[in-house]
């Protein structure tokens, strides 16, 4: 979602994502400021997505701020969520059951549809940047410092399985109730076959850090990460093949704007069927139309260091969904084709 982005990794991060990082330490900073539920209120920076068919659609960001479509969409209502912690990721597993993790430690849970949200006991105060469950019992989220954490009764306890290195945990796949994958910093790709009691590390031949997992089977998945990094795996990542972006490793002062923009840090990848995407810095978004073995960049006139795209989600039985990330910015995926720019829906907000 994908999280916290690290500089231990890797090179350390160009200015685009140093702004960045700024703009999650002002937000953690102001996190104590009163729940705002004006209309519009969704501008603020949005780290999470989930759509569950090609209507229903929940997005998640800065001072608690959760938003629910059900018109593909077109337009978004605001759900209380209670806090105004930063969440930084969101996971339905059908209309009715839903998770949210955020920062320090906070998990919410729905099982009517998002009317509700109510605050889960995760054990940790640790930052939460991923969550992914396999169905209303079975899910794992990963975090800082290494955290992991294993549900079977639908959150209502949660057993941790956090490794006793210090590593950043960014992004997290769960493909069924055995098989599971979470990449992170310094190039880390973990993988369970035992449904989250126990995490091996794979090699992805980069030392570079990884933002975004997804698998669509236990053997064939990709990861993204620093220098629009695009690795895809067929092996249950036992082996990574580099489909995009640079792996040579560089030193601060040799990156600037220049730099991140031919090759820009991506946070967040979806794949379903021959339609892949994936987004991330200054607005890049790189599409593959062949099963996520090919990638092209989308050629786009909006790219600054404020712009950027955090997540993506695309539904799991429809080729639509959205790209969610700075100030509020969407765009939405219809019939896996990406919308115009023209077509992201900003302004079409109602306090639900």
């Amino acid at each position: 979602m994908s999280r916290r982005r690290s500089n231990r990794g890797g090179r350390a991060f160009g200015s685009a994502c140093l702004v960045f990082t700024a703009s999650l330490l002002a937000s953690a900073v102001a996190a104590s400021a009163t729940i705002n539920t004006s209309a519009d209120r969704v501008k603020d920076n949005l780290y999470g997505v989930k759509f569950i068919d090609d209507q229903q659609g929940w997005a998640v960001g800065d001072f608690g701020t959760i938003s629910h479509t059900t018109d593909g969409g077109r337009t978004w209502h605001l759900e209380n969520s209670h806090t105004t912690e930063m969440l930084f990721d969101v996971d339905f597993v059908d209309d009715q059951n839903g998770w949210i993790s955020g920062r320090s430690g906070m998990i919410l849970h729905t099982d009517d549809g998002g009317e509700t949200w109510e605050r889960q006991k995760s054990g940790t105060t640790k930052h939460l940047f991923a969550i992914d469950f396999v169905d209303a019992q079975f899910g794992c989220i990963a975090g800082d410092w290494g955290a992991i954490l294993v549900t079977h009764d639908g959150g209502a306890t949660w057993e941790k399985r956090t490794l006793t290195e210090d590593i950043i945990l960014n992004d997290i796949a769960m493909v069924d109730r055995e098989h599971g994958f979470i990449v992170g910093e310094a190039g880390t790709v973990l993988a369970t076959e035992d449904g989250g009691s126990t995490w091996v590390k794979r090699d992805s031949g980069v030392s570079k850090s990884l933002f975004g997992v997804d698998f669509v089977d236990p053997q064939h998945g990709w990861a993204v990460g620093i220098d629009a990094l695009i690795l895809e795996t067929g092996d249950g990542g036992k082996s990574w093949q580099v489909r995009n972006g640079s792996t040579e490793v560089r030193a601060l002062e040799q990156v600037g704007f220049a730099q991140a923009y031919d090759n820009p840090s991506l946070y967040g990848i979806a794949v379903l069927g021959r339609n892949g995407f994936a987004a991330g810095e200054i607005g890049a978004v790189f599409e593959s139309h062949d099963g996520g073995h090919t990638w092209t960049r989308e050629p786009s006139g909006e790219s600054s260091e404020s712009i950027w795209f955090r997540a993506l989600s695309i539904a799991p039985k429809s080729p639509d969904g959205a790209l969610v990330g700075a100030k509020g910015m969407r765009r939405l995926i219809r019939n896996g084709t990406l919308q115009s720019t023209g077509e992201d829906t900003r302004a079409a907000e109602a306090v639900h």
